[in-house]
């Protein structure tokens, strides 16, 4: 009895193996498609805003106005924003370089509603120094560049915290001409047509443009300072005046003088010679078939003193 009792345990045992293996199997597939339906409900629910971020495009708008030492003129800012829900900006703060020199550095104070994904265009009225753009420009021109690296940067403050931030950091690198601005210069002065109350002088204007388009100044008028003498000539042109690209132009501008304070200005001349000093004031629109110079409307003030144009002149005859 006891051989048999032996003999019959030993099935027992071996049927329990496999139940054990098939237990084990069925608990690992379960907690694989546990583990892949978690997976893809983590990714079909995961944050929708998580992998997007606003971006920005900038680009060059008109100028509006140039100074001997300034330029003013518009940016154009597209903010597009990718994410589901809308954004409101209180004011951002702003820089522009161009080949790493800081050309542009404000403030936009203005709020700023971002709908979503929606993108918005911004204008930014901006002012550049002459003395860096044009350093830097020169310097680009030397080496033969016909364009350069601009780099735009944005602190954008939110009205309220968003995803625990209350400040987004946009910035974009973008591969844009390089513009020059067209150059007015006194060359020359002659007197002409003396008369009891007024004469007329005719003034010698250098137009240069170091671009590769053309631009025209259109309907310029032109008024003269000398010394403490204001508006001493003036006069206008109606019509275009054409500068080729890479070239420049000689002009002569017929100005009318009056007599009157012509004399008292004789005075100022004979104790300051030829350090008088003189102002330009040369108003216009510029005509252009490039974005950035079409139909924009320019004042250009050009200073010097009198012994400047002999300057020019000696420049002129090498």
């Amino acid at each position: 009895m006891l051989q048999l009792d032996h003999i019959k345990s030993i099935p027992m045992h071996q049927n329990r193996l496999p139940k054990i293996a098939l237990i084990l199997f069925v608990v690992l597939v379960i907690a694989g498609l546990g583990w892949y339906f978690f997976k893809k409900y983590k990714s079909e629910n995961a944050n929708p805003v998580s992998g997007l971020k606003p971006r920005v495009e900038m680009g060059l708008g008109q100028i509006s106005n140039i100074t001997d030492s300034t330029i003013d003129l518009t940016l154009k800012l597209l903010v597009d924003n990718p994410l589901p829900v809308g954004l409101d900006i209180k004011d951002f703060n702003y820089f522009v370089k161009m080949n790493g020199v800081t050309i542009v550095d404000n403030r936009y104070a203005k709020p700023l509603r971002l709908e979503a994904r929606d993108s918005t265009v911004v204008e930014l009225p901006s002012q550049l120094k002459i003395k860096d753009l044009k350093a830097e420009g020169d310097a680009e021109a030397a080496k033969g560049q016909d364009s350069a690296d601009y780099h735009f940067e944005g602190r954008f403050h939110l009205a309220k915290p968003f995803l625990g931030k209350d400040t987004i950091v946009l910035d974009m690198d973008k591969r844009l001409p390089l513009y020059r601005l067209p150059k007015v210069e006194i060359v020359d002065y002659d007197m002409t047509k003396f008369r009891l109350s007024k004469s007329e002088v005719v003034l010698k204007l250098k137009f240069s443009n170091q671009n590769p388009f053309p631009v025209q100044f259109e309907d310029p008028s032109y008024v003269v300072d000398l010394g403490k003498q204001k508006r001493l000539a003036e006069g206008s042109v109606k019509g275009t005046t054409k500068i080729k690209g890479k070239s420049s132009e000689i002009y002569e501008i017929p100005l009318a003088i009056d007599m009157g304070k012509i004399l008292k200005a004789t005075g100022q001349l004979i104790a300051q010679g030829k350090s008088l000093p003189f102002t330009l004031y040369f108003k216009s629109k510029l005509v252009s078939e490039n974005e950035i110079f079409k139909n924009s409307n320019v004042n250009v003030i050009v200073n010097g003193e009198l012994k400047d144009v002999e300057t020019v002149q000696k420049n002129l005859k090498k």
